[in-house]
């Protein structure tokens, strides 16, 4: 499945100014939180996902991203283990 970062911008009818980015399947136009983008929202490839500030993606979206990839977690590391000397 391949995601693509569509903006959202301010409130202000002329406001230019990217409040946050959401993450929509590539092609599509209704975002992982659900909320639909207008087709000249600025769009990014999601490997730009490093680039953007954490508090500029939509939580929602990032948590339905993280969801649909379990991938992206990491199990905790194993605890050692005791070798006997002999």
């Amino acid at each position: 499945m391949i995601f693509e970062l569509k903006a959202e911008y301010g409130f202000a009818s002329v406001d230019t100014e990217i409040h946050l980015w959401h993450l929509v399947r590539e092609g599509g136009s209704v975002a992982l939180c659900e909320r639909t983008m207008t087709v000249d929202s600025r769009t990014r490839s999601s490997a730009d996902l490093r680039d953007i500030f954490p508090e500029r993606l939509c939580p929602a979206c990032r948590q339905r991203y993280c969801e649909l990839l379990p991938s992206m977690t990491h199990p905790a590391p194993a605890a050692p283990v005791a070798h006997s000397k002999g």
